[in-house]
């Protein structure tokens, strides 16, 4: 088949953003047996990681941007503008070439993307409605104003994009359902993330009571947002029982709001761009995830323990894996909670080594790279057999 891939992100196996990675490996295996195209986003400095993708790729559209430092309401209306002007781009590209197959990786990437001759997937990665709609029911004030208006234009515009499209991927039977909900009619699969892509046999000793998260920075506020929640509200109740607990925030693109924590808190390091996640995920003693607004496939909890190193998240962090709670990792939604599943990690060793062999099954039985791979070829298939339009 001749597939054009439309990732909004640039696919890369060393990359900032956990899907960018994910779109790569998809792109590589499929291009074992398929012609690929890629149309990307390509941030200024990027350019030279385009070489890596020319073995897999018959052809690369790159769309050039700039990213600023920071985040504030007007870097946030460029970006808006940034993957519009993206969406326009690769639905040229998409009506113009000769193609079995578009694939568009996020739901932002097809914004402005058309309905055309070639059956279109929609690969969600997130639910972007579902954050929208949490950030809503927390927010108080004037905040809730601002919420609510963002909540509608944001389930517009998933209604709109998923309703254009052949076939959409989620990565959950919860996300399927989400979308359903949002859009009766849809042709849901799930499909997903592949997990454990940069967790080796190799064995490091554990930092003793070392606390990770580890995740992207530069353009996921709830990310920013979820550390500063565990650092303020969480991490004191660990200290008082275990004093020398320590807090590792690792991450591409942390903003001055963490990275200025480690001045006044000796406690606490924030990293930056780890380029060995494998020994980052296997030294740390817990994994936290402390999920507040989010959803979907978080794929850091699913590297955590494919690594072995047990994790605690949220009920959000864990509604798209499926894990078992207790069994597989814990779950806590309260600070005093989380806190309290921490603190056994750490004075019950066996119980966390227990959980922790347990995490690494299950990762191998639902999110092999094999396994994805295949459900996503089917998924091909059987929209290419059946032909079914597009919700009006």
């Amino acid at each position: 088949m001749k597939i054009l891939i439309v990732s909004l992100f640039l696919p890369r196996e060393k990359s900032y953003h956990a899907g960018g990675r994910v779109v790569f490996e998809i792109l590589k295996e499929l291009s074992r047996r398929h012609s690929i195209s890629l149309a990307t986003r390509v941030e200024e400095g990027e350019s030279g990681s385009l070489e890596s993708l020319r073995p897999f790729c018959r052809e690369i559209f790159p769309y050039p941007y700039r990213a600023g430092k920071d985040r504030n309401l007007f870097r946030d209306m460029l970006i808006l503008f940034n993957y519009i002007g993206f969406s326009r781009f690769a639905g040229g590209l998409a009506a113009k070439g000769d193609f079995d197959i578009v694939q568009v990786e996020w739901v932002e990437a097809g914004l402005m993307m058309r309905r055309g001759r070639t059956p279109m997937i929609l690969d969600a990665h997130d639910v972007i409605t579902k954050p929208a709609e949490r950030a809503l029911r927390q927010s108080k004030g004037i905040g809730r104003l601002f919420a609510g208006l963002t909540y509608v234009l944001v389930r517009a515009a998933e209604r709109r994009i998923a309703g254009r499209s052949d076939l959409v991927i989620s990565r959950s039977p919860y996300d399927k359902e989400y979308l359903l909900s949002l859009r009766p009619g849809l042709n849901v699969e799930v499909v997903p993330h592949p997990a454990g892509l940069d967790i080796t046999d190799r064995t490091f000793p554990r930092r003793k009571h070392e606390i990770l998260f580890l995740a992207s920075f530069r353009y996921r506020k709830v990310n920013v947002d979820a550390a500063l929640f565990f650092y303020n509200e969480v991490f004191p109740r660990i200290r008082n029982e275990v004093p020398d607990a320590r807090f590792v925030i690792a991450g591409y693109g942390p903003p001055e709001e963490l990275t200025s924590i480690p001045g006044r808190d000796h406690h606490v390091a924030v990293t930056g761009y780890v380029d060995d996640l494998d020994a980052c995920y296997k030294q740390a003693e817990v994994f936290v995830a402390p999920i507040l607004t989010g959803g979907g496939i978080i794929v850091k909890i699913l590297d955590a323990m494919a690594a072995g190193t047990p994790v605690v998240t949220t009920s959000y962090g864990n509604e798209g894996i499926g894990a078992v709670p207790g069994r597989d990792l814990l779950v806590a939604d309260d600070p005093a909670g989380f806190a309290e599943s921490v603190v056994r990690l750490f004075r019950e060793p066996e119980a966390a080594a227990r959980i922790a062999d347990q995490a690494r099954e299950f990762v191998r039985e639902n999110y092999s790279m094999e396994s994805v791979t295949r459900r996503l070829e089917n998924a091909y298939r059987g929209v290419l057999r059946e032909g079914a339009p597009p919700l009006p």
